[in-house]
This record gives C-alpha cells, sequence and structure tokens, in this order.
C-alpha cells in the first residue's frame, strides 16, 4: 500500500485526496458468475435497527484496520438515531456505535464501523467511471421479508447498465441498472463482472409509489425531480445507485481516511454467466433474525446468572 498523489489523473479524472490510502492491483480477472456471487456474499453486511422491528438495510465492508472494520452504506439506512447491529457473513451479529457514523455530504452515503475479531473480506472497488452503458452488474442486498418472517435471505441479482448521467438525480444518484431489487437492499453493493464494487445500491422500482416519493423527499430530492423518477420507475427494471467514485471523492471531506483497494481497469467479461439456483443457498440464509441479533445478550446473561460477566 502507498499513498497516491495525483490520483485525478489515475482514475480517469476522479479527484481522490491524497490522504486515502489505496491500492491499485494490476488487473481483472474474468470471473464466472457463481464467483462473483461467493464474493459479494464475503462483503455484504445486513444492517438492522432493533428498536424499529422490520427496519434493515445493507451495506458492505470497505476497510480493515486491525479489529476495525468500515462499512458503506445508503445514509437513509441508517439516518435515524437509534441502536443498529449487523450482520456479517458468518451470521455474527456486531454492533454499531452510533456517534462513530460519518455521514457524506450531499449524498446518500454513510459509513458505519465495527469491532471483531474475525477476518472478513473487504471489498475490492473499481474507478466507476470505466463502467458504461451496457456493462453487467450485479446488486447483493438483505431484502426485507414479508410481515412476521424471521428468515432473511440475501438476494444477488444480475442486470446491466442501462443509463450513465451527467447530472445526478439527486444524493449522488446517476447510475441506473435494470437488475430487480427489493426494499431492504439499500446501501448494498453493486459489482461489475470481475467482482469489483462500481456503486451503492439506494433506490429500486421495488417500492410502491408512496413509499418511494417519502424516500426521495427523505434524502432532499426536489419535487420536481422526484416526480421525474417516479415516471421513470413506473417502468419495471429501473433501479439508482451511486457510484463508487463518488464515495471516494466525497470520504475525505467526511473525515473518512480508510485503506482502500481500488482497480483503474475495465471489468472483463464473466467466463461463465450466473445461474441462481431453484432454492436458497444456506450461506445467504439466516433462519431467525431474532436469534442471530440476541446471541451475544444471551451469552451475556447466561454468563452472569453463574457469576461470570463476559
Amino acid at each position: 500500500m502507498k499513498y497516491c498523489e495525483g490520483l485525478s489523473a489515475v482514475l480517469a479524472g476522479t479527484a481522490i485526496a491524497t490522504a486515502i490510502v489505496i491500492t491499485l492491483p494490476s488487473s481483472a480477472m474474468a470471473l464466472t458468475g457463481e464467483e462473483i456471487s461467493d464474493i459479494s456474499r464475503e462483503i455484504t453486511v445486513l444492517i438492522v435497527d432493533t428498536k424499529t422491528e422490520g427496519v434493515h438495510g445493507s451495506g458492505f465492508i470497505i476497510s480493515k484496520n486491525g479489529k476495525n472494520y468500515s462499512v458503506l452504506t445508503a445514509h437513509h439506512v441508517v439516518d435515524v438515531e437509534s441502536e443498529y447491529r449487523l450482520v456479517t457473513a458468518d451470521k455474527k451479529s456486531h454492533k454499531i456505535d452510533y456517534q462513530t457514523i460519518k455521514v457524506l455530504s450531499g449524498v446518500d452515503l454513510a459509513v458505519v464501523q465495527f469491532t471483531a475479531d474475525e477476518n472478513y473480506s473487504v471489498a475490492k472497488l473499481a474507478n466507476s467511471d470505466l463502467a458504461k452503458e451496457g456493462g453487467q452488474v450485479f446488486v447483493s442486498g438483505w431484502p426485507a421479508p414479508a410481515a412476521q418472517v424471521r428468515e432473511r435471505i440475501r438476494l444477488f441479482v444480475p442486470g446491466a447498465i442501462t443509463s450513465r448521467l451527467d447530472t445526478p438525480i439527486a444524493q449522488g444518484y446517476s447510475m441506473v441498472y435494470s437488475s430487480i431489487t427489493r426494499g431492504g437492499m439499500s446501501g448494498g453493493p453493486v459489482l461489475d463482472a470481475a467482482g469489483r464494487v462500481i456503486g451503492i445500491h439506494g433506490l429500486g422500482d421495488s417500492e410502491n409509489p408512496d413509499k418511494l416519493g417519502k424516500q426521495l423527499a427523505k434524502i432532499g430530492v426536489p419535487q420536481e425531480s422526484a416526480g421525474q423518477i417516479l415516471s421513470l420507475f413506473r417502468l419495471p427494471g429501473y433501479n439508482l445507485g451511486i457510484p463508487i467514485n463518488t464515495f471516494l471523492t466525497g470520504a475525505p471531506q467526511a473525515g473518512v481516511y480508510l485503506s482502500l483497494q481500488v482497480e483503474n481497469t475495465p471489468a472483463t467479461q464473466l467466463s461463465a454467466a450466473y445461474v441462481p439456483s431453484e432454492k436458497p443457498d444456506k450461506r445467504d440464509t439466516i433462519d431467525n433474525i431474532n436469534n442471530t441479533l440476541n446471541t451475544i445478550d444471551r451469552v451475556r446473561g447466561l454468563g452472569c446468572r453463574f457469576g461470570i460477566c463476559f
């Protein structure tokens, strides 16, 4: 790793402060769709507001410093001061200290932190300016289940970039893609065909008009722009994300200085297409979210009953 100066030239015009430590691997490898799903599984996290039953979103691990991990998500996932926990790929629950959340100015992005002894995978990022219309993308996230359902299933959905907006609609949203997403996947990674994150998912056509309208107002979208978005989303298969370069340029202003892996090569084509299995992969399933979130509290309580507090 090294401090890279003059990265505006390196990353095709993207200005990134020299205070961010990055690595620049030399090339992208051809992967299968299944391999990209495996990569996304390891970096994608479920974020849950434990005080508000059923309210949750997604995110992905972008950096590790010792036992401290940083997760990038959509700000609207954690914009209410509350008690949040996140669940990693090994189905372990981790506490988020709300006071440490970093919010990027003018965009729907936030960085949350957690501490763990485990060695979790960290996302590789790629210069999102190199992602063009028609390029393959995949969105990973934890959609909200039906009411009273405790099971959670991670979705990994393919698609393609349908548009790149020169001017963001609002809050940084300028990447449009056809992956069919569901509510609860906000904050999850948008990956290219090389398994690298090029965007952060935030808005999907699965939202009903009233709910989507409220969400747009919540993140500061002007009424006129919101009307245009709602018109667009009446057609199936339209989703909006924030390019990863938007995060890279805005992170220093938010006081976010991280060790990141950023590649500056276009994605290769898949060596084999992704074919979803008929049944959910057990690695993508949380059978009982309440049990998962309460594991640590139950262990502590059991220890204290025997005079030993963990």
